[in-house]
């Protein structure tokens, strides 16, 4: 899907959400005004639940492991960037998503 229309099945599902329908979705490098449109998030690493709540609260929690998002950057791609195992720094990658996780509970 282009963010248009991204963005267009994610505000329908808002709709639905607000009309007492359980939803669960996944959704691969949303854009920040496509992100700003859920209210609860569960971001998982390495099998491992690294944050789970309302999604202001992951900035918060992110902030407060050692990891604040950017000024002026999408909050999905920073969750994305900081929980990503990158190749040749698997190790430095695994520890801080073991940090996170370990933060988060």
């Amino acid at each position: 899907l282009d963010s248009f229309m991204a963005e267009s099945i994610v505000k329908l599902i808002r709709k639905l959400a607000l009309a007492n329908r359980t939803i669960l979705c996944t959704i691969h490098q949303p854009t920040s005004e496509v992100f700003a449109l859920f209210d609860r998030v569960c971001l998982v690493t390495e099998g491992e639940v690294a944050f789970m709540g309302e999604t202001k609260g992951a900035l918060d929690l992110f902030s407060d492991a050692g990891y604040p998002c950017p000024n002026n950057f999408n909050p999905a791609d920073h969750y994305i960037f900081t929980l990503a195992i990158r190749p040749g720094e698997e190790d430095k990658c695994k520890q801080k998503c073991k940090d996170i996780v370990g933060y988060y509970e």
